[in-house]
Formats: structure tokens, sequence, C-alpha cells
């Protein structure tokens, strides 16, 4: 084990949108289908340090755009085979920068229902053939990583209230082991979460846990809407900078928010794309429970070792705070208990002794929010059990 990597965690991950340029090509080439040149950027145009595996061309300051280079991107996937490829070629990169837990976010809707008069039929075979398939990648990532991986599903709610009610229903005759939660995502501003009723009770009988977008291009009273239909975590969340008595609420109730720095700074026009003005370093001062994630991987041309790098190269996080980032998302995880006490294990385990230092350091002084000093002794606590086990 190399002490020097920190571990990382990401609880917000949607599988098509981590299709990268490459993989893109390779699925167009792979299906027999036209892959347009004015995709991507071509060599010599994008910084190849950067944008390891090719960059996407798109004004970054037009969600339209984004959104069609990300349907264009997606209709590259056409069997199980496909999610296959996808599924193992993000987390095997990912997992390489220290990745030990994920989340993927999926769309049954998009994987596997059509539209027949009016009417939407959804197809169990392909739906079962799809997630035999990511289990495979999973499986074959795991030969060579210590990772875990969970899935997400999703409702996308600007497709309808009804839509989202049946894709739980359709969960709930297909169920899987792997499906521990429950996402209400789309475009935020897309009906109210009062109307989504019917969806909220059903993933509470089929013990889904919840996160649902809010927060991110809507304001913070989305936030605390999600909140009042039973959100365990907030998919961006990051507009509950506006709103005091919000945080307050978060930290009391360590309801953890699901930050992906890059993506915000392309989509949310309140940071008018200059990832300084983003509040990930407010909030955490602030003692709200915070994870990195990468959203769309692929699309905005990120990974997880990227998105902390971020946080300390811009922010100032300093690789105790990191730690700490990791540790509440592996605290956040819908995963059994059993499963999160290994994972919080396995990342106290990167403690240095270094990193024990700076740990009671923080711990005497008190320049922590006290939310913060609380997880800090438990952190302390713990790894003193597992030096005498």
């Amino acid at each position: 084990m190399n002490k020097q990597i920190v571990p990382k965690v990401i609880l917000h991950e949607h599988v098509e949108g981590s299709i990268t340029p490459f993989m893109a090509k390779k699925l167009a080439d792979k299906n027999h289908l036209p892959f347009p040149q004015s995709l991507c950027y071509q060599p010599g145009q994008y910084d190849k340090n950067e944008y390891k595996n090719g960059r996407y061309q798109y004004d970054e300051t037009d969600f339209v755009q984004f959104i069609q280079t990300y349907d264009t991107v997606s209709n590259f996937v056409k069997t199980p085979e496909d999610y296959y490829l996808i599924t193992y070629d993000f987390l095997s990169r990912n997992a390489k920068q220290g990745l030990i837990y994920c989340e993927l976010f999926l769309s049954p809707y998009h994987i596997c229902a059509t539209h027949t008069d009016n009417q939407v039929i959804w197809d169990q075979q392909r739906f079962h053939q799809t997630l035999k398939q990511m289990d495979k990648a999973i499986i074959d990532v795991q030969k060579e990583h210590n990772i875990t991986v969970r899935y997400h599903v999703i409702g996308v709610r600007h497709l309808g209230v009804d839509v989202v009610y049946d894709t739980l229903q359709f969960i709930e005759n297909n169920p899987h082991p792997f499906i521990t939660g429950f996402n209400i995502a789309g475009n935020e501003k897309a009906g109210h979460f009062d109307d989504f009723e019917k969806a909220h009770q059903l993933a509470s009988k089929l013990n889904l846990k919840k996160s649902y977008h809010a927060g991110e291009i809507d304001c913070a009273e989305s936030i605390i809407q999600a909140l009042k239909h039973g959100a365990d975590r907030i998919g961006h969340g990051i507009r509950a900078i506006e709103d005091q008595k919000l945080i307050d609420e978060l930290v009391s109730k360590k309801i953890t928010l699901e930050i992906a720095l890059t993506s915000n700074r392309i989509l949310v026009n309140e940071l008018h794309g200059d990832i300084h003005n983003h509040p990930v370093r407010q909030l955490y001062d602030k003692g709200v429970p915070i994870t990195l994630n990468t959203d769309d991987a692929g699309i905005f041309g990120t990974d997880i070792e990227k998105e902390y790098h971020l946080a300390q190269s811009i922010f100032n996080f300093t690789r105790l705070e990191l730690l700490d980032i990791t540790l509440c998302g592996i605290d956040a995880a819908f995963v059994e208990d059993a499963e999160k006490m290994r994972l919080t294990d396995l990342a106290l385990s990167f403690f240095t002794e270094n990193d024990k230092h700076c740990l009671q350091l923080a711990i005497n002084n008190h320049q922590y929010h006290p939310a913060i000093i609380e997880r800090f002794i438990k952190y302390q606590n713990r790894l003193l059990v597992l030096v005498n086990e």
C-alpha cells in the first residue's frame, strides 16, 4: 500500500456521462456508427496532460451544447456489452488513482425503455443483461483493485411524474443487490419535489436510500424541499451557501453534499465559469459534510484524482481535510454497515504518522468547526482501536 495516496470516494457519477472521447470513438466504431468530426478537439488542439482521454468540443458556457454532446455520446451505447466497456473503463482508471468506493447512477429509462403508442415499454431482459455486464466489469476491476461499487437508480424528473414512479415500480419488480439508492435527477426546475410524493413513498417501501439532485441549478429552497421528502444526501447542493439556517440543518443532521467542482464550474451560471467562485471551502469550513465527485467524468474531462487536486491546489484543502472528505463519503455511502466499517478502516489505514500528528493538533487547537472536530475525534478513537487489535 502506498500511504502517500489519498484514498478516494465517488458518490455521484452518471454511467453514460463517464464515456471519454476515446471510449466514444471505440463504441462508434464497434457499432458502425458515424463519429462527427466536430464532436471532439483534434490532437494538438487541447492539453493532453489535462485531458488524458481526449476532449469533447462544446461551448462550456452553453448548457444546450453540453446536453447535445451528452445525448450524442450516449447514443453510441447500443448493447449490454457496451455497458461493460464503459463501466470497466471508468472504474479501472479511477481505481488506479485511489478510488476505493463508487456509486454509479443508472437510468433504467435510458437503458431499457421504448415508446410505443404513447406508452413506455420496459424491456426486462435488456435491463438484466445490462446489469449482468456491469456486474462483470466490477468483478474484473476488483481482480486488480480493492474497490466496492453500488448502483443508484435515477428517476428523470423532466420526463414527468409518471415516468419517475414507473421507474421505481420497474425496480420493485426487477431488484438487484447492488441497487441501494434512488435519485431524482434531471432538470431541477422541472416540477416540484411535492409532485413526486408516490415515488418518495415507494423508495422508502423498497428501502432505497435517497439522494436527490438539488441546489445546483435551482436555489437553496430546492434543497429544503428535497430534505422535506426524505433525502439522505443532496446531489450538488452548493446553493445551500445562500441560507445559513439550511447550513445549520445540514450540519446538525449530517446531510452530505455530493460536490463536483468541474461540473459545477461548467453548469452553474452563478459561478460565471470561474472555479474560484465555488463555495466548497466555505461549506466545508461551516461544518457541512462534503464529498468530491466527477458527475459526468467523460463529458467534463475529469477524474477523481483531478477533483481532489482541484480541492488541494485551488481551495487549499490539506491532506488531512481530503482524508476527512473521503471518510465523510464513506459515512454517507448507501452500503451495508459491515462494508461501511471495512471501508472506514481501509481509509484510516492510509493515515501516516504525520497525518495522525496533524489530527491531534487539529483536535487540540480547536480551529475547525465543532462538527469537524467531532469527526476528527471519532477517527482518532478508531485509529487507536485498530492499533490495539
